[in-house]
């Protein structure tokens, strides 16, 4: 047992799998207890999930990014986003993209078939208030439907 301590590649591999399920269990903790946090910024060029170019929003782990637009809208790509929030924070980041990768690549669902995609626009339209922290206003806001 004690060579393969000795050997370099797998200590530094074994250290590199330790820092990543670390920082995934970090993540997931802030996402657990903390609200997202929202950064609101022209998407256009943006190549997210499925491909698509320039969306209304999206969200990264505890971020949530969404392109300025009109009220109901906004609400709407929010809660969209926000559930994409819960749904990681649950799962934890790692084992949510892998989840979601696994749904497209290897189960082939298109965009409108993707299990999480389905809970997200189900959400949609439950109409609650959720509290998300705004990057450009620095300040905590609540998200009311319209």
């Amino acid at each position: 047992m004690e060579e393969l301590y000795r050997n370099p590649l797998l200590t530094i591999a074994l250290s590199i799998l330790a820092l990543l399920m670390i920082g995934n269990s970090g993540i997931q903790l802030y996402m657990l207890n903390c609200p997202p946090i929202l950064i609101e910024k022209d998407l256009t060029g943006t190549h997210v999930a499925y491909g698509f170019v320039g969306a209304a929003g999206y969200s990264l782990g505890p971020l949530i990014y969404l392109n300025p637009t009109t009220e109901p809208t906004r609400y709407c790509v929010l809660r969209h986003e926000y559930q994409h929030y819960m749904q990681s924070a649950l799962l934890s980041p790692l084992l949510f993209s892998i989840a979601y990768s696994f749904d497209e690549f290897i189960l082939g669902h298109d965009y409108h078939e993707n299990w999480f995609e389905i809970d997200a626009q189900r959400a949609e339209k439950d109409l609650i208030s959720f509290k998300v922290f705004d990057w450009n206003l620095k300040k905590l806001v609540e998200i009311n439907p319209p």
